[in-house]
C-alpha cells in the first residue's frame, strides 16, 4: 500500500512539473485593487510564469486571464478545482478577447498592473 501511494505521489509531482505553465494555483494572500479601491469576491490564481487568472465569484461572475505577451481575455478551455487550482489547455492559453483596450502595463513577481476593459487601472499584489 505504501508503494502504491508513493508511486501515485511521484506521478502527481512529475505531472505538476511537466505542466507548471498550464497549472494555476490559488494564492489566498493575493489582493486586487481597481482604481485604488480593494475588490472583494475575487479568487487569484498564479502559475509558474506569474501569469494570473482572476475568478470573480460574486455577481456578475467572470474569468480573466492575464498572460505576459498575450491579450487579456477569457480562457477558451479551463478545468478547475474550485478554490484550489485551475488548468488551461496549453502553456499559452487561447483566450476570447474581452476588449482591445484591456492590456498589461507592468508585471513582476510581486505585482501586476493592467487596464481592464473599462479602462480602470487594476493592481494585483501577489505573495
Amino acid at each position: 500500500m505504501k508503494k502504491l501511494l508513493a508511486l501515485i505521489l511521484l506521478v502527481l509531482v512529475v505531472f505538476a512539473v511537466l505542466n507548471r505553465d498550464r497549472i494555476y494555483v490559488r494564492d489566498p494572500l493575493a489582493s486586487i485593487t481597481r482604481d485604488g479601491s480593494p475588490e472583494t469576491g475575487v479568487q487569484i490564481f498564479i502559475n509558474h510564469r506569474n501569469d494570473v487568472l482572476l475568478e470573480h465569484d460574486d455577481s456578475p461572475r467572470y474569468l480573466t486571464l492575464i498572460q505576459q505577451g498575450q491579450p487579456i481575455g477569457v480562457p477558451k478551455l479551463l478545468h478547475c478545482l474550485h478554490f484550489l487550482a485551475c488548468m488551461t489547455d496549453s502553456p499559452t492559453a487561447p483566450v476570447l478577447i474581452i476588449s482591445r483596450s484591456a492590456h498589461l502595463e507592468s508585471a513582476n513577481s510581486k505585482q501586476l498592473t493592467f487596464r481592464d476593459d473599462q479602462n480602470r487601472e487594476a493592481v494585483i499584489t501577489l505573495h
